[in-house]
């Protein structure tokens, strides 16, 4: 009976030592998120209180990106002296909670923001290849008209050649005709 009542105890109890540890609530950037703006601080927000100890850091391409790092009851913040720039990166927090566990966790994101100068050379570049591509287009089209009208030329010389070909050759068939029907006559 007094194992019965151990076991039942241990088993109550096991949920409250597992409630003093605490998990995210919350962050910015987001597991995942693709960040379009510019960026000077990232937060990680928890469910439960956390010791006033633990750190960010962020990292891109193997190197660690300097971050200032303060924590405020549920969440830790991490400060940038400079926008970050385009590319993946991955945010590693780290805390303590109020039981004295120590914590971790990985939150990757991208930085993509569009860089308005270069998309409005593209665009202008875009713009003059549409020109180009309708000038060509005309172009094509006044040369295809030329050579259809051209070809209706040829064909014209063609049909009054061959027709000049074929009277000539009735007229010769007409002639050896007649001579042959003159020569019979005769005899």
């Amino acid at each position: 009976m007094k194992k019965f009542l151990f076991i039942i105890c241990l088993i109550l109890a096991c949920p409250i030592y597992a409630s003093a540890h605490t998990t995210v609530s919350d962050s910015y950037p987001s597991e995942g998120e693709i960040i379009t703006e510019e960026i000077r601080e990232l937060k990680v927000e928890f469910a439960g209180a956390i010791e006033n100890q633990g750190r960010l850091t962020l990292v891109k391409e193997q190197e660690e990106i300097k971050l200032d790092s303060s924590v405020n009851d549920k969440q830790i913040i991490g400060s940038l002296t400079a926008p970050l720039e385009n590319g993946n990166y991955l945010l590693t927090w780290q805390v303590a909670s109020t039981d004295g566990h120590v914590l971790t966790g990985d939150i990757p994101f991208t930085v993509n923001i569009p860089n308005t100068e270069i998309e409005e050379e593209v665009q202008d570049e875009t713009e003059q290849v549409d020109k180009t591509k309708e000038n060509t287009e005309e172009n094509d089209t006044a040369v295809e008209e030329k050579a259809e009208i051209e070809a209706a030329s040829e064909t014209v010389k063609d049909n009054s050649s061959l027709f000049s070909t074929i009277s000539v050759i009735v007229l010769v068939v007409l002639l050896a005709v007649g001579i042959w029907i003159l020569l019979r006559k005769k005899r």
